[in-house]
């Protein structure tokens, strides 16, 4: 595993690397030093990481990453699929290596996560071919929550709970269907049972939007009313440059927001989308074979526009944009604990495949190559103002 005391001798990655094909830098010195030591003082500065990085110990990623970052996600490791495939058969070997990097690299490290309803096995609410009743699904819960928290009782930031309100309301998941509203609350306290001091975290997406915003302050209010303790409000920040959305007034008020009801703000999964939305595609089968009895080639070439590479127009406005971000966390800094970006180089994204598949997406600050993006550099820009 990299750690950053041999991070000079054993990087692949060289300054020279690190500059080829990019066409300006704010400051060499600083990004010599990462981005999280331009944000050092601010908050922390993460990334996520995939399980084939670990499996496969891609030296040069894990060394960009410990060079980068003091702070990490596991992307799929620790999620409860990977964690426990079979009821009761435990697979720790992706996520003790994730823990062992992070703990090497003396990084900030997040369980994520431990209640969601996607990337869940389905024995989890079936027995015998039947739906099992509340009581014994809230016994695996805790068994699940237990074992995974006291085998990390050093990860000590976890996003308990994933992903319970669309729009305005409940998102009725098995979870929900069978023990009712209850389940996030019950799983916030196995997770202070299992970890007194852990911070725990709800972690949700499009939280700027108002009618979204009320319903999970509302479910919060609810646990803390009744005693559950929830610490952070994780902002997954899957934002877009169509249109700027959402734009940075609606982002900064939901911070502001979060934290005036004292919640620690984490901002858990940030990317900028470069291509059109397509969400009328969503599920529907790669844009390859859409194009050719569904739309016309036409659409799909303005759906898929960039296969070849981020023009120098676009590159420069996916800076702009990150600058504009990275403005109101910098404004925000005192409210916020973490900033995430979900991956490192543009190639590890979701966005190639969500949400129709078959596309070329740049959403992230690093090309396929590990090679800083001029929004890397937008970036560093803010940091340390």
């Amino acid at each position: 595993m990299i750690n950053r005391r041999n991070l000079i001798k054993s990087t692949t990655i060289t300054a020279a690397a690190l500059f080829s094909g990019c066409r300006r830098f704010t400051n060499q010195q600083r990004a010599l030093s990462g981005l999280s030591a331009a944000f050092e003082g601010q908050f922390r500065f993460g990334t996520s990481i995939k399980n084939n990085t670990l499996q496969g110990n891609d030296t040069n990623l894990l060394t960009l990453i410990a060079k980068e970052f003091n702070a990490i996600t596991a992307n799929n490791a620790m999620k409860w699929e990977g964690l426990q495939p079979k009821l009761n058969e435990f697979n720790w070997q992706i996520a003790d290596k994730f823990v062992d990097f992070g703990q090497q690299n003396n990084m900030q490290i997040t369980g994520h996560v431990l209640v969601w309803h996607k990337q869940i096995p389905n024995y989890v609410f079936i027995k015998d071919d039947k739906i099992i009743s509340k009581k014994l699904l809230l016994q695996r819960m805790e068994q699940h929550i237990s074992n995974v928290m006291e085998r990390y009782k050093k990860v000590t930031e976890w996003d308990v709970v994933n992903e319970a309100i669309v729009g305005g309301k409940w998102l009725e998941s098995k979870w929900y269907k069978i023990i009712g509203p209850d389940y996030v609350k019950r799983a916030f306290q196995f997770a202070r049972n299992a970890n007194p001091s852990a911070t725990l975290i709800y972690n949700d997406y499009g939280i700027t939007n108002p009618k979204k915003q009320q319903a999970i302050l509302g479910l919060l209010s609810k646990l803390n009313n009744s005693g559950v303790r929830v610490d952070g409000v994780g902002m997954q920040s899957h934002f877009s440059l169509e249109k700027n959305f959402p734009s940075t007034d609606m982002i900064e008020q939901t911070i502001e927001t979060f934290a005036r009801q004292g919640y620690q703000v984490f901002i858990t999964e940030l990317d900028v989308d470069v291509l059109p939305r397509a969400w009328k595609y969503v599920r529907q089968p790669p844009l390859q074979q859409l194009h050719i009895n569904e739309i016309s080639i036409r659409e799909a070439k303005y759906l898929d526009p960039y296969p070849n590479g981020l023009p120098e127009k676009v590159s420069k406005e996916l800076a702009d944009r990150y600058a504009s971000i990275f403005n109101v966390f910098s404004r925000q800094s005192d409210n916020i604990s973490r900033v995430t970006v979900w991956g490192t180089l543009d190639t590890e994204s979701w966005k190639h495949d969500w949400p129709i598949l078959g596309r070329t997406n740049y959403p992230l600050l690093f090309d396929n190559k590990g090679n800083p993006k001029q929004a890397y550099f937008s970036v560093l820009g803010e940091g340390n103002n």
